[in-house]
């Protein structure tokens, strides 16, 4: 990338690349403020908003004081999630990141050095499919399911629910973002809730706002 585009990118944001992924229609990478941000149409994918968000949250919950065996990832994105967990709080455990779109997981190599991460392991599989046949237990595991900014129904659905159970250690912490900023992603929320108190008694929601968007997040933590 030429200097002129990196001095340009701390005025305005500076379009890198767009491309078509295999799950999400339109993808782009961008620089702005000297940084690279990955983006779907209508939502931060990593590196942006996101990256905000689990940067509060994780300082909410204390997340460094903690420490992980071994750590899944349900959704990558280009890597802001694990990013802040090994470089900001120091967190070394080993991650499995799952991520479905193979053009994502490109990108995330390409612009994002994904690779440079010890101790990383990266799936390309479904979520839901990984789940349902994972035989070890985690930890953390945090959930960033989207297409888009939506999150599609079978992670929402109580057999989905019923697979993080299976692969939660039984002293683990759970993590499931969401966006909540339209009328219709509050009633997915609330029924979601429902299915996790079944499921995970004692679940805690955490609100986070940001770029005049509303994100929730669900919080489970057993660990001693």
């Amino acid at each position: 990338m030429s200097k002129l585009k990196n001095i340009a990118s701390f005025i305005y944001p500076v379009m890198i690349e767009a491309t078509m992924g295999e799950v999400t229609p339109y993808l782009e990478v961008l620089k702005h403020n000297g940084s690279y941000q990955l983006n779907s149409l209508n939502a931060n994918y990593s590196f942006g908003g996101l990256e905000s968000i689990f940067d509060e949250l994780f300082k909410d919950v204390q997340i460094a004081k903690y420490s992980f065996r071994n750590i899944l990832i349900l959704g990558m994105g280009a890597g802001s999630i694990i990013y802040l967990l090994r470089k900001k709080y120091n967190i070394q455990g080993p991650i499995t990141a799952i991520e479905k779109d193979k053009v994502v997981i490109d990108l995330a190599k390409k612009y994002f050095g994904i690779d440079d991460y010890l101790d990383l392991t990266i799936v390309n599989e479904d979520a839901f499919q990984f789940t349902s046949q994972s035989e070890y237990t985690y930890d953390l595991v945090i959930v960033d399911l989207f297409i888009d900014d939506i999150v599609p129904e079978i992670f929402a659905s109580h057999q989905f629910i019923t697979n993080l159970r299976r692969i939660s250690s039984p002293e683990a912490c759970l993590i499931y973002n969401k966006m909540t900023d339209q009328p219709s992603h509050k009633k997915e929320f609330a029924e979601l809730f429902e299915y996790f108190e079944q499921v995970f008694p004692g679940t805690q929601v955490l609100k986070f706002g940001v770029n005049d968007s509303e994100n929730s997040v669900l919080f489970n933590n057993a660990m001693p």
